[in-house]
């Protein structure tokens, strides 16, 4: 099974899969803040690209924090209008990823491929660095979430989706970083988001009781990185001047 294969699936991926998930604007901003926040550019005229946009919750929480030069790809068209009527004033692209990143001449300071990677098979993940790399101006940063496959706290979001081809952990980032001749700025996991009366719960029991024994029982410390045990992997790099 290939990508292309399940493209009538990605046609109708809200109403096929994230119809339930929590899309509240208010708690995808807490997401995005314990995120991203530390990683944006200063410069609010710097030039971003959301590849695989979703619901366009980044494509708004950048808009909410004063960035201006945002393009969203998304290749479901059903999301697509989602994102659409979620924020307006940005340019949003009906693409697959790839094929935007290989087509167009623009360049970014910043590329988010947030939970999209692990739907392609892997010369295509190996593809979509490279040309990251090929769309990115000098310092810039290209900024990969997924789930981490090689973490037993990773198996609902991992296993969640019959969509996902590709597994991801710390040190496979890290071989990425290398094949594509990426900089590494940081390749890290996160935790629960601390939003309302259970987030918060959920986040502190995770950051002082579950992480340390899963750190202690899982971690793999004969590879670089190998002690990432959070749910969700991030992980920044960074196109060299």
């Amino acid at each position: 099974m290939v990508n292309s294969d399940l493209k009538e699936f990605y046609d109708n991926y809200h109403s096929n899969h994230l119809k339930f998930a929590v899309n509240e604007f208010p708690f995808r901003k807490a997401y995005w803040d314990s995120r991203i926040s530390s990683f944006l550019p200063i410069d609010k005229s710097a030039a971003f690209l959301d590849l695989g946009c979703g619901n366009g919750d980044f494509l708004l929480y950048l808009k909410t924090l004063g960035y201006s030069n945002i393009t969203g790809v998304e290749y479901s068209g059903e999301m697509k209008e989602i994102s659409e009527r979620s924020v307006t004033g940005i340019r949003i692209v009906q693409s697959d990823a790839t094929a935007f990143l290989e087509s167009s001449n623009q360049k970014f300071d910043f590329i988010l491929c947030a939970h999209l990677l692990e739907h392609f098979e892997k010369n295509k993940v190996l593809d979509t660095f490279k040309l990251a790399k090929e769309s990115l101006n000098p310092g810039g940063q290209f900024v990969v979430m997924t789930p981490n496959f090689a973490s037993p706290f990773g198996i609902p979001i991992a296993f969640g989706d019959f969509t996902h081809l590709t597994h991801f952990s710390g040190p496979s980032m890290a071989q990425l970083a290398g094949l594509s001749d990426f900089g590494i700025r940081h390749i890290g996991g996160n935790g629960p988001v601390a939003f309302g009366f259970k987030g918060m719960l959920r986040s502190i029991l995770w950051k002082n009781i579950l992480k340390p024994i899963g750190k202690l029982v899982f971690s793999n410390n004969s590879r670089k990185y190998g002690n990432v045990v959070d749910p969700e992997l991030i992980a920044v790099f960074l196109k060299n001047a």
